[in-house]
């Protein structure tokens, strides 16, 4: 986008343009790194931590929220959820974070009616989501109904629909952007097909729907079991909100916040399929477990630090951030001591800067990071195989192919699992038309790879 290049248009991919725009301005920091998006992260999280710092203060002292913060911070980072960091997910947490916030707040307060400033605002962070993955949407549209049912439980007909005029103003905000952007190109059909009826059509499992609900309630709970850390406290928090009057009093209350996390998972996993960094969408919701565990353990302890209360705090942060350091998945190449230069991302980078001006196919795989480090942008629409089966979407490969067939790139990057059958061929054009200039084994995930660097004859 920051080179001429007209997304869904020139560049295919499924996620939504206000993801890209972010990458786009993390770019601009750092073209051929992750600097920059490192920068926002730093940002976004900070805006979270803000915001669960308020939702803190509601029941607990400033101390306590002080010391809360970074177990929230460090249960998060260690999830595996958070393997690679700079998802749809993690940006949505600060926005989610703030929605949580308010909604609480207002039935906390015991108001009628919830300030329309508020609501405004809660209407652009849904289209800013809506315009990033608008499978997470289930949350605020639970938000939205849950007020609106609440003034009419008051009889406030008129507050109710005009509540709900005001959110949609605030949805419609981060979208007539996008409108005026792809309208100009005469690109709005290509956006919807890419961004939403590709979803739609190709994303979900072919499950029956009662398998789907089951899933949609299953898969959260078998990743709670996974990862008891951030379980255990997660199911504290709501089973405090369900049996107790620490959160909010009554049912009705009590089923408008559970229904933010139910239509929340609906959105997430109702599709039938899901992949490990889904699941950090839900750790917003963590905070009413933090909040129940140190109310309810505050008579045992009593925070008095006196003069020394900084240097205490200090030591105390240091120590989660180390915890963290080791129990985070995105830093176990530096705690294993790799030189970036060993990984083959430089290596093909170092190895394409040979030939003045290269193209380069990332060819039947996801998207392994070959364009960042060679900062190459890519020429052909199908830059990388998506996270779809071939006999389902074979318009993807089927345009790779073709590129290799007619020579289009200079470079051709392939993939080989190891330690798994890999049953799809590279077609023999590959080599016809290629010759190998590297090979390397690496691991991604938990598994191994051999990736292979193609140059053309």
């Amino acid at each position: 986008m920051m080179n001429g290049k007209i997304l869904y248009v020139d560049i295919f991919d499924q996620k939504g343009p206000l993801l890209f725009l972010y990458y786009g301005i993390a770019s601009l920091i750092s073209y051929r790194t992750f600097i920059g998006v490192f920068l926002l992260e730093l940002v976004s999280f900070s805006i979270f931590l803000y915001y669960a710092y308020r939702f803190l203060r509601l029941y607990l002292k400033q101390e306590t929220s002080l010391l809360a913060l970074p177990v929230i911070s460090f249960l998060i980072f260690t999830l595996p959820a958070f393997t690679h960091g700079g998802s749809v997910e993690e940006f949505a947490l600060p926005m989610m974070m703030y929605s949580l916030y308010a909604f609480v707040e207002f039935l906390k307060s015991e108001k009628e009616i919830p300030e329309k400033r508020m609501i405004f605002i809660n209407g652009i962070i849904a289209g800013m989501i809506a315009m990033m993955k608008f499978t997470l949407l289930g949350f605020w549209l639970a938000w939205m109904a849950s007020i609106f049912f609440f003034l009419l439980s008051k009889t406030r007909w008129k507050e109710s629909i005009l509540a709900c005029v005001i959110f949609l103003s605030g949805m419609i905000v981060p979208i007539i952007p996008w409108i005026i952007y792809f309208g100009s190109y005469h690109a709005i059909k290509t956006w919807i097909d890419s961004y939403v009826i590709f979803n739609i059509q190709y994303y979900p499992s072919t499950e029956p729907f009662i398998m789907k609900l089951f899933s949609m309630l299953n898969k959260p709970i078998f990743f709670m079991a996974q990862n008891l850390g951030f379980g255990i406290p997660f199911i504290i928090g709501f089973c405090t909100l369900f049996f107790d009057q620490l959160f909010v009093k009554t049912k009705f209350k009590k089923g408008m916040i559970f229904s933010l996390y139910l239509f929340l998972c609906f959105g997430v996993f109702c599709g039938g399929i899901s992949f490990r960094y889904y699941y950090l969408i839900l750790s917003p919701f963590l905070i009413f477990g933090i909040v129940a565990i140190a109310y309810y353990v505050k008579p045992i302890y009593d925070v008095n630090w006196n003069h020394s209360k900084l240097a205490h705090y200090m030591i105390y942060i240091t120590l989660l951030v180390g915890l963290s350091y080791y129990g985070c998945k995105n830093t176990e190449m530096i705690q294993i001591g790799y030189n970036k230069q060993e990984l083959v991302q430089y290596q093909v980078a170092s190895k394409v800067s040979e030939v003045k001006n290269p193209t380069l196919l990332n060819y039947g795989f996801l998207d392994g990071g070959f364009y960042t480090t060679t900062g190459i942008i890519p020429n052909i629409r199908y830059f990388q195989k998506q996270n779809i089966s071939n006999a389902i979407f074979p318009e993807n490969i089927q345009e790779q192919e073709r590129a290799i067939r007619h020579k289009t790139v200079d470079f051709v990057v392939t993939r080989i699992s190891l330690d798994k059958y890999d049953n799809y061929q590279k077609i023999k054009e590959l080599r016809k038309n290629y010759k190998k200039v590297l090979e390397k084994k690496q691991k991604y995930e938990e598994h191994r790879y051999l990736y292979q660097l193609w140059q053309k004859k």
